[in-house]
């Protein structure tokens, strides 16, 4: 199999790195998220976009450790997709950014996510090899009509909400279950951006092996949204809309993904060629 470009090793370092160091900032001290690049509040915000942060870092760190650029193409679309929007995001609030406050702080953000979208862009593999087809003994057998029904669902509510958070913010707020601001709600749209690739990309592989990583960060996703709800629920404002319709949504989709990824995989390791049948790497 073609090798990936030895300079997204230290891309995957550097996003490795950054991720985790705002996963524990936001999702564990969520009420110092006002010294964050920008101020992030209500502490609910600083725990939504920390949690979505541990998929960033879970990207990250297979990007630094994998050797081969066919087992990296999961996450390619869905990346892509995360860093247009935040890219997009902090284009429109440069302004608000604690520029004053937290100069070093928002000096790293804007160097990551305007640097990082274009170099991976630059060094990604496009020739014929790098869209082979996975080896025999990597294909896992089909995806299962389930789990691409449960990936529907997730691509419809991804591209709602992500939109309304990226296009109309303001109105997305009297549907949320806790204060959005405009810059906040387009920062949080990257994650549903990057769900929602992830879904089309689970729905329309030939075959598991292809993505069951992007089904792992998936489900990864959905059940660190769902803990940080529980978190979050003795606090929230009960008179505002959607509480538990979105706690139970996350439940939901952690389950169905969780049920299906086992599934998958038993169904992999049956489709799975014996010793000597399937292509070597």
């Amino acid at each position: 199999m073609l090798l990936k470009p030895r300079s997204m090793t230290p891309i995957g370092i550097v996003q490795l790195i950054l991720a985790s160091i705002f996963v524990v900032w936001l999702l564990f001290f969520p009420n110092t998220g006002i010294y964050f690049a920008w101020p992030v509040t209500p502490t609910f915000t600083a725990m939504f976009i920390g949690a979505g942060f541990i998929v960033r870092a879970f990207i990250g760190y297979h990007l630094w450790r994998e050797r081969y650029w066919p087992k990296l193409r999961w996450q390619a679309a869905a990346n892509y997709a995360f860093l247009a929007v935040l890219f997009l995001a902090t284009m429109w609030h440069i302004g608000e950014m604690n520029w004053r406050s937290d100069i070093i702080v928002a000096h790293i953000w804007v160097l990551a996510y305007f640097i990082e979208p274009i170099m991976l862009f630059l060094i990604e593999p496009r020739t014929p090899e790098a869209k082979a087809p996975l080896p025999e003994d990597l294909r896992h057998g089909p995806v299962t009509l389930g789990l691409k029904r449960v990936v529907t669902f997730g691509l419809i509510v991804s591209v709602i909400i992500g939109g309304l958070a990226f296009i109309n913010p303001r109105f997305l707020n009297t549907r949320w279950p806790w204060e959005l601001d405009p810059f906040n709600a387009r920062i949080m749209a990257g994650f549903f951006a990057l769900t929602a690739l992830w879904c089309v990309s689970i729905y329309f592989a030939e075959n598991w092996g292809e993505v069951r990583l992007a089904g792992l960060g998936l489900t990864i996703y959905a059940v660190s949204n769902f803990v940080a709800w529980l978190v979050m629920l003795p606090n929230l404002d009960q008179t505002r809309n959607n509480i538990y319709t979105y706690g139970i949504a996350f439940a939901l989709f952690s389950l169905s993904l969780g049920y299906y990824f086992i599934r998958q995989e038993q169904a992999g390791r049956i489709a799975r060629p014996r010793s000597g049948e399937g292509a070597q790497v």
